[in-house]
């Protein structure tokens, strides 16, 4: 008996074993992972869980990651889970690793990842390390590399474009068309050629009054003061052969070199064409009590000059609360800050589907009558406020079948210019994107402190380019959940100071009484064993 009970152990033991060697191995291939944050941000979207469907070959993803960087930041680890998560779900199409790149530096030099500095504090001495920490996809005899990465933050975005780039070979290219006069790529549109070259789209400058290449995959046309007839003609000629817009237009031009003078822009040009799309640009401003303070220099009658900061209700706010959240380009809205807008007006043609983006609060109003900008003119912002007050369109989409503005024949001319062919009649599959504000994707949204304009420009040009769950992934960002995003004064210190109530005091308390409660009924429970012990040996 004894015998036959020993083998029943050893039999349970190896059984053990092999259960705990069996389950290890399937967690390699399958793994549950729950994710309770908002907007589900640390969860592999689904374009990354179904990217294995589109690699025909084996990907192979290398993070070259200094080990002090990984034992002195938290972030690299992120990244780490976040590449082995990615291979888990690949189906043996994405295989990553983790290399040490001081064993041997020029390997991941040789693909452009080069070592950064890094202040390191050790047994009471700095000293500044060189620190690795890039990413190579490698694909075929094709690779990218990502130089820097140090938080997963946008990795997924990034990884995932990336990928695609090197299957399809296939970089996207934005063109940019400047329709104000006054304007340059290099001194006013920074910024913004800054976010596309780091979203992996190659920026090209498009000329007015050419013929837009095949090989722009979406183009930005950001203003239309200097545009006529003509010029729009190629713009529309790109569209009905299958091109994506983004237009960023105005209703009224503000010049900022002219102390704010405001003039309506004249009909047609731009404009017109959009009305033939089905957008209307009111000349007109539209203000909004959801606006900006900004620093305004003011001079005194002896010269001296001061700087005041003022609420200025022609630079918009928008509200998350008037966003569509249900859009793949503002599906989790991280801000959008409007400059000098006009009202926009949709009348929908036949054939064509619109989506509108972004309104303002129900508290907005408009001039028309008196263009009045500059700060110093507050008294007549509201002059025409109690006729318009309500709320306004700022930004919409509009795809399917959508007809040409020179589909009745009318072509424009140009002495010297091109000689210009009838366009098609229509677009099918177009995708535009409007916005009736030029100024919000210039330089002065880095002045405002309003940067995430040019996320909203990378999530636009990702839906116009067809990459629908590219831009749902650049919008999923992790919710602020911080007190100072409550405006009101007295609810915030409210909340601060229940906060403060909870944490510091009652939860403290509670655990107390808990442990007291815990500890009298341990010593009831022992009395009353005693008691019970003494009277059984009577």
């Amino acid at each position: 008996m004894k015998h036959s009970g020993k083998n029943a152990e050893r039999a349970l033991f190896w059984l053990g074993l092999m259960a705990l060697v069996l389950s290890a191995a399937v967690s390699a291939l399958f793994w549950l992972r729950a994710d309770l944050s908002s907007g589900q941000v640390n969860s592999l979207s689904k374009a990354a869980r179904e990217l294995w469907r589109e690699i025909p070959e084996s990907v192979r993803v290398s993070y070259y990651l200094s080990p002090t960087l990984r034992d002195k930041h938290p972030g690299p680890r992120a990244v780490e889970d976040f590449l082995h998560g990615l291979e888990s779900v690949s189906r043996g199409r994405i295989s990553a690793r983790t290399v040490d790149p001081t064993e041997d530096p020029s390997e991941p030099e040789a693909f452009g990842v080069s070592p950064q500095q890094l202040q390191v504090i050790e047994k009471s001495e700095q000293r500044v390390a060189l620190v690795y920490a890039g990413i190579v996809i490698e694909y075929l005899d094709r690779h990218a590399t990502l130089p820097a990465v140090v938080t997963a933050d946008t990795l997924e975005y990034e990884l995932v474009k990336a990928i695609r780039s090197l299957v399809t070979e296939r970089a996207p290219l934005a063109g940019i068309l400047l329709g104000d006069d006054d304007t340059g790529l290099d001194s006013h549109y920074r910024t913004l050629t800054a976010a596309l070259e780091s979203s992996g789209y190659a920026v090209r400058q498009q000329e007015r009054g050419v013929p837009v290449e095949s090989d722009v995959t979406v183009l930005f046309v950001l203003g239309n003061a200097g545009m006529d007839r003509y010029d729009s003609f190629f713009v529309d000629s790109y569209l009905m052969r299958g091109g994506r817009v983004f237009f960023a237009v105005k209703g009224v031009r503000v010049d900022q070199a002219r102390g704010l003078a405001a003039t309506a822009v004249p009909e047609g040009g731009l404009l017109g064409m959009l009305e033939a799309y089905g957008f209307r640009v009111g000349r007109e401003l539209v203000l909004d009590d959801s606006n900006i303070t900004v620093p305004f220099q003011t001079q005194d009658m002896m010269g001296a000059r001061s700087i005041q900061w003022v609420r200025y209700p022609h630079w918009i706010v928008v509200d998350r609360a008037f966003v569509n959240e249900d859009h793949p380009i503002s599906s989790a809205f991280s801000g959008l800050d409007l400059f000098w807008p006009s009202p926009l007006a949709i009348q929908a043609k036949e054939g064509v589907s619109y989506t509108e983006l972004a309104r303002t609060t129900p508290n907005a109003w408009t001039q028309k009558n008196i263009l009045a900008t500059s700060p110093d003119q507050a008294a007549m912002f509201e002059y025409e406020r109690p006729d318009t007050e309500r709320q306004y369109l700022l930004a919409a989409v509009a795809s399917g079948s959508l007809p040409s503005a020179f589909a009745n024949g009318d072509l424009p001319s140009r002495t010297g210019g091109h000689a210009l062919e009838q366009p098609q009649p229509r677009a099918e599959n177009a995708r535009i994107v409007v916005v009736s504000s030029t100024d919000f994707l210039s330089d002065l949204m880095g002045s405002s402190g309003s940067t995430f304009n040019a996320a909203f420009a990378v999530s636009a040009a990702d839906w116009l380019s067809s990459d629908d769950d590219l831009a749902a992934i650049r919008m999923r960002v992790a919710g602020d959940t911080r007190l100072n995003r409550i405006k009101d004064e007295g609810a915030r210190a409210t909340l601060v100071n229940l906060s403060y109530v909870v944490n510091l005091g009652l939860v403290p308390l509670a655990v107390l009484l808990y442990g007291l409660l815990r500890a009298r009924n341990r010593s009831r429970r022992e009395d009353a064993a005693r008691s019970a012990s003494a009277g059984g040996a009577a």
